[in-house]
């Protein structure tokens, strides 16, 4: 089973090619590619349910060769891989993770090409663009390389067959060819391949078919074997006396041992994460609900998939139908005429494909109900918002209207302030009567009106006697504190008091 995070596909949609995955899966020769019965979701997660290998992979296998498989055992198993990458080539994708460790072995020893999370549609002309470098290190193509500094470029499938190149390198030699200690140095030996790339000194005892084999495929683009077809591998030197039509049907050189259909010997199997990463080992959309944008989930729509259980290929081979009359003998079967043993079988077989269709059918239901559910949810949190923004705009919007009638009277109100607290008072002429109230009210009351003009802004409040406090202090003193700005008046009131 293999598990991939919904959160985690989206967020690297530039590289995860899980649709094409599961297309390819889908639609891909049974016969060199691995299995699928079941491709399912839930809230978090794609799930597809695939065979399971016992024979391990090619990597495992070249690692009990440490100087290279044996030439028989190498050229069935480069045949085997050509087989498959045509396969997907003749699909219309390219499969850019060809490698030894995506090179199944089932129990009786024949390959099956696996993991395609990196798989792309050929365009019209035949090729892609992707500036990403998807794929292994040392297995990487130059022109993959090259299109990540240069967003113009493209490439086909004859990336997929450098790779094949390097693969078969290492089942003669035991390495690959541009293998170094840190990814940037391999990156800049495939880039400048016609400066590293030579056969060790091991060479002499492998095949010379072999080796023009290996710099048929590691070379440039253009003369690269493979761009014509599987015609010119099926007419290399290599492959001479090769049954190309019964490769499948053959033995093969090497059959893994197993105890068992649970035997895991042949796998290096590492510590299991599955739990860990089920458990919150990593974000998942249930995760960033609130905050993940409206149709999310509309990539995943018709995902599922359910595998046909007639015509199933499986780990031995190709397991054919047989009439069930043939199965099952009896009395009344016997009797029966070949025609009519067929017409059953053909019923039978129509009504299974009418139960797996309606199935089908019923599954992306399901799915199309849980988006619309989905949808209308998130519909209705947005209606919520934009209700609540509207409250809140409608609330700003009145204290915006409040402050500027505020502000449109302020004018007036300030004016009326000036007018009170800084124009001076006109009282009666000095020879007015006198009304014994107080003496500071008397002083108030005798400011000559014709000292008005001379007074400047600045000694205007001190023409405010009864308005200026006067704490600790008599009526006289204040008098002759505030008569020094009287000087262009005539003290009359002054003498009169």
């Amino acid at each position: 089973m293999k598990i991939m995070n919904k959160w985690d596909l989206l967020k690297r949609s530039d590289v995860a090619c899980y649709r094409q995955e599961r297309d390819v899966l889908v639609n891909g020769d049974r016969r060199w590619i691995t299995q699928l019965h079941y491709a399912f979701q839930d809230d978090n997660y794609l799930y597809l349910l695939m065979d399971y290998y016992i024979g391990g992979d090619l990597l495992s296998l070249l690692s009990k060769f440490p100087d290279g498989l044996p030439p028989h055992i190498a050229i069935f198993y480069i045949a085997e891989m050509i087989m498959a990458v045509n396969s997907v080539h003749s699909l219309g994708y390219i499969h850019r993770d060809i490698k030894p460790d995506n090179m199944l072995l089932n129990i009786s020893g024949h390959i099956l090409l696996g993991d395609f999370g990196s798989c792309l549609k050929l365009r019209e002309d035949g090729t892609v663009s992707c500036s990403v470098a998807v794929g292994t290190p040392d297995y990487l193509s130059p022109e993959i390389l090259l299109a990540v500094e240069d967003h113009t470029l493209s490439y086909g499938v004859e990336c997929d067959w450098w790779s094949l190149g390097a693969c078969t390198f290492e089942m003669f030699f035991g390495h690959p060819p541009f293998y170094a200690d840190s990814v940037v140095e391999t990156y800049g030996k495939i880039i400048h391949y016609k400066e590293h790339f030579t056969f060790p000194p091991s060479a002499t005892e492998v095949p010379q078919e072999a080796l023009n084999f290996i710099s048929s495929l590691i070379c440039e683009r253009d003369t690269r074997l493979g761009r014509g077809g599987l015609q010119e591998f099926q007419n290399h030197p290599l492959f001479a006396g090769l049954d190309w039509e019964g490769l499948r049907d053959s033995s093969p050189p090497y059959i893994p041992e197993s105890d068992g259909a649970t035997d895991t010997s042949n796998f290096d199997v590492v510590e299991d994460h599955l739990t860990e990463m089920i458990s919150g080992g990593g974000e998942t959309l249930s995760d960033v609900e609130d905050t993940s944008p409206l149709g999310v989930n509309l990539p995943f729509v018709g995902y599922s998939y359910t595998y046909r259980d007639d015509d199933r290929a499986n780990v031995w081979g190709i397991r054919k139908n047989e009439c069930e009359c043939k199965k099952r003998p009896t009395q009344d079967t016997q009797n029966m005429s070949h025609g009519d043993c067929l017409g059953q079988n053909l019923d039978s077989t129509l009504l299974t494909d009418l139960r797996n269709a309606l199935q089908n059918e019923i599954e992306t239901r399901e799915t199309l109900n849980t988006e619309i559910n989905f949808l209308k949810t998130a519909n209705q949190s947005l209606a919520r918002r934009l209700y609540e923004a509207d409250q809140l705009n409608a609330e700003l919007q009145s204290k915006i209207s409040m402050m500027e009638g505020q502000m449109r009277e302020r004018p007036s109100i300030v004016e009326e302030e000036r007018d009170v607290h800084f124009s001076p008072r006109r009282h009666e002429i000095c020879n007015q009567k006198y009304e014994p109230i107080s003496r500071t009210r008397q002083l108030d009351s005798c400011i000559p009106s014709y000292c008005h003009p001379l007074v400047t802004p600045v000694h205007r409040h001190m023409l405010l006697f009864s308005r200026i406090p006067k704490p600790h202090t008599s009526w006289v003193g204040y008098l002759l504190l505030c008569s020094i700005n009287w000087s262009h008046c005539v003290p009359r009131p002054l003498c009169s008091l």
